[in-house]
């Protein structure tokens, strides 16, 4: 027989007798405000997350509705297996295996989201924030297999992950996968074939693109409220019939945000691993100890960029490059043209045109969809009447 929901807020509620080991811990479920009579509870697909009052201290027991092979690799001594005894009527009990773990305080990363998402500075904060958060993670030997804004927390420590159900670890097998996270965060070829340390990539690009969309344009975020995805939708973005993503590539080649640029294109991928994320995510411009006439133009990877003595000064993430004449570099960034200075930021914005080239005698030329204009050394563009 099936057990409901109620059975094991029952089994809770009476925690000191229908637990094997529990109850030796002194352990108290947090009622609800509303319905005293009720523990506070969070309800999944397979789990029932109740706050709880252990040794004095707030924790979370996660209560599991169905079985799950990996929870002692995944949690360790904080996993007692058949621990709650469930009454599922006419005098059957089944045993449901039960994780204690930290309970985070704080609120979801979703719900800063929506708090934040009309104010470009915060948004920008947020967006500083998540990718710090996300270079760790990607440097970690294990993926927590869920990545999505609901299971990150801030915290007065930071931003943390909770809900590791679906974690891969060192020495897990394709038979050992029971979870391939939410869909609306997931690459859609991600099954249960797809199980190694990449499965994470993808959301977190998913993420990291969003963020710093919504750090430069406040008017995409109308739809945030009103979607269960963040922005982008995966099964279309593979596709490449995701116009918001469009719309984000766009917005990042016209601010000249080359390295966000190259991260949404990952998600085209036609594959949930992303191999160059890692290398995207750190990719900084070195502190610059040198000057325009020491970097040269380098190719890598079908990108452009400068380096100084075969050590990459400006990482290669641009479509075009030019060498560098009077100061400034030529770059392109999708069909955006720049020029940049030699920390690699943005110096004259150009626009979207042909015909142009690098500086000679402190003016260039561009012909636009608008028309022809002169675009003079110290950053003025004039329109040419013909």
């Amino acid at each position: 027989m099936i057990s409901s929901v109620s059975q094991y807020i029952f089994a809770v509620k009476h925690l000191n007798m229908m637990s094997r080991n529990l109850a030796a811990k002194m352990i108290y479920p947090i009622f609800d405000d509303v319905f005293p009579d009720r523990p506070k509870c969070h309800i999944g697909n397979s789990v029932i997350v109740f706050e709880v009052i252990c040794d004095g201290k707030k924790m979370a027991m996660r209560v599991y509705m169905r079985q799950h092979p990996n929870l002692r690799a995944i949690y360790g001594d904080k996993y007692y297996p058949s621990e709650l005894l469930i009454n599922t009527g006419n005098d059957n009990i089944t045993m449901a295996d039960v994780v204690l773990c930290d309970w985070h305080e704080g609120i979801t990363l979703q719900n800063k989201i929506e708090a934040s998402c009309k104010s470009l500075i915060t948004m920008a904060n947020l967006s500083c924030m998540f990718e710090e958060f996300a270079v760790r993670l990607l440097n970690e030997k294990w993926a927590h297999g869920d990545i999505k804004p609901e299971n990150i927390i801030f915290t007065n420590y930071g931003l943390c992950l909770i809900d590791f159900d679906a974690t891969y670890r060192d020495g897990f097998t394709l038979g050992d996968c029971v979870e391939v996270g939410t869909r609306q965060f997931q690459h859609p070829q991600r099954d249960n074939r797809c199980f190694n340390k990449s499965i994470d990539d993808y959301p977190i690009a998913l993420i990291v693109t969003a963020l710093a969309a919504l750090s430069l344009d406040k008017s995409i975020s109308k739809s945030i409220n009103n979607s269960d995805y963040l922005l982008i939708k995966p099964s279309l973005a593979v596709e490449g019939k995701d116009t918001m993503l469009a719309h984000i590539e766009n917005l990042f080649a016209e601010h000249g945000d080359v390295r966000h640029y190259r991260i949404a294109k990952l998600l085209h991928s036609s594959q949930p691993a992303l191999p160059q994320l890692k290398n995207l995510m750190e990719a900084t411009t070195r502190p610059i100890t040198t000057t325009a006439e020491r970097l040269s133009l380098e190719y890598c990877n079908g990108y452009w960029g400068f380096a100084e003595d075969g050590r990459y000064v400006i990482p290669p993430l641009y479509n075009l490059a030019f060498e560098f004449s009077e100061g400034l570099a030529l770059v392109q960034i999708g069909d955006v043209w720049h020029f940049i200075d030699v920390t690699g930021k943005i110096v004259i914005t150009c626009g979207r045109g042909r015909g142009i080239k690098p500086f000679s005698g402190g003016t260039t030329r561009i012909v636009r969809e608008d028309g022809e204009f002169t675009i003079y050394r110290d950053g003025r563009i004039e329109k040419i009447n013909k």
